[in-house]
């Protein structure tokens, strides 16, 4: 039986064997031929002048004007995330109009993000060439995140608009701190389609932390940009040894419930998800003791040993008693 987890906005199946990532959608195999689908972005603020001036009607609006033309991706989102139920969606949307307004001229910026996030998989590709891609579609969510379908890569953008312009008053404080800017959204797609070409894992805190940590890893390699993780690491950074300490005391278990999509958990002082700041950093010094800077990326994207990986990565080594 599936149950699903939400990993860094993402929705996984968790299966007995694992967390799998989006192998069951792969298939592309140039970057080139990635189709980048916008049309559901400009579909919804073209229904939401009407939203707002008939609340009461926000559902029936939705349904006729945003959900009934969308695209593939997005009704498969609709099926999955809300069962078909537009009142579900009217009310997590109209619960946050300060951000909606405010975001909106952020959201239509995706679009112009389409080159840079194509460049980015080309280099991906000359860097590892077997990998493969999805076509993937930006959506209004409402906040659920986003999700690997059979249409794709289905994005909710409400996690890639911060800036200065757009009112986060009415968001948690997870919410707040999880959202990124729009130049983020080439490194968190190149993420996700690194999970297309990874081994899944196996079970265990260290292979998901190992897993989610090389997307934030490679994805930076190829595109420059840290990522939507990027937060984790000034803490990170100033307690790297004790979480260490820490993590290696679970690595082996099967609980990630304290590293990985643990939003409750968040304080102001220290953030959720720090299995992503863990496996970045096994996956870096993986790769910075390499001579063959390509075959350590190989080498990432193939293992199936990742208790090996971690061994030959030497992480943590640094603070074993002499």
């Amino acid at each position: 039986m599936k149950r699903f987890k939400q990993l860094g906005g993402l929705w996984f199946a968790i299966l007995s064997a694992g967390i799998t990532g989006l192998g069951a959608c792969t298939g592309i195999r140039r970057a080139e031929d990635v189709q980048l689908i916008t049309t559901d972005l400009d579909n919804f603020w073209a229904a939401y002048p009407a939203v707002l001036s008939d609340t009461a009607n926000a559902a029936a609006v939705f349904e006729q004007r945003y959900f009934a033309p969308g695209s593939p991706g997005l009704r498969e989102y609709y099926e999955n995330r809300y069962q078909s139920q537009p009142l579900r969606f009217a009310r997590a949307v109209t619960q946050h109009p300060r951000f909606y307004s405010s975001a909106r001229p952020t959201m239509l910026a995706i679009a112009a993000q389409k080159p840079q996030i194509l460049a980015a998989f080309r280099r991906l590709q000359a860097l590892y060439p077997p990998v493969r891609f999805n076509n993937i579609y930006f959506l209004v969510g409402g906040f659920r995140g986003s999700t690997a379908q059979r249409e794709g890569l289905l994005i909710g953008v409400e996690y890639l608009v911060v800036g200065p312009d757009v009112d986060t008053s009415e968001l948690t404080l997870v919410q707040r701190n999880r959202c990124a800017p729009v130049t983020a959204v080439p490194a968190m797609v190149t993420h996700e389609m690194i999970h297309n070409t990874q081994q899944p894992a196996d079970g265990t805190l260290l292979s998901a932390a190992i897993r989610e940590g090389m997307g934030d890893f490679v994805a930076e390699l190829v595109t420059g940009i840290p990522g939507t993780n990027a937060r984790l690491h000034p803490y990170g950074q100033a307690h790297e040894r004790e979480l260490w300490q820490t993590f290696r005391q679970q690595m082996h278990g099967r609980n990630t419930d304290n590293w990985l999509a643990n939003p409750q958990q968040e304080t102001a002082q220290k953030p959720c998800d720090l299995g992503y700041y863990v496996g970045y950093k096994i996956c870096q010094a993986y790769y910075n003791k390499a001579v063959d800077k390509q075959q350590a990326v190989a080498d990432m994207l193939t293992t199936k040993d990742f208790n090996g990986f971690l061994a030959q990565s030497a992480y943590g080594t640094q603070w074993v008693a002499r």
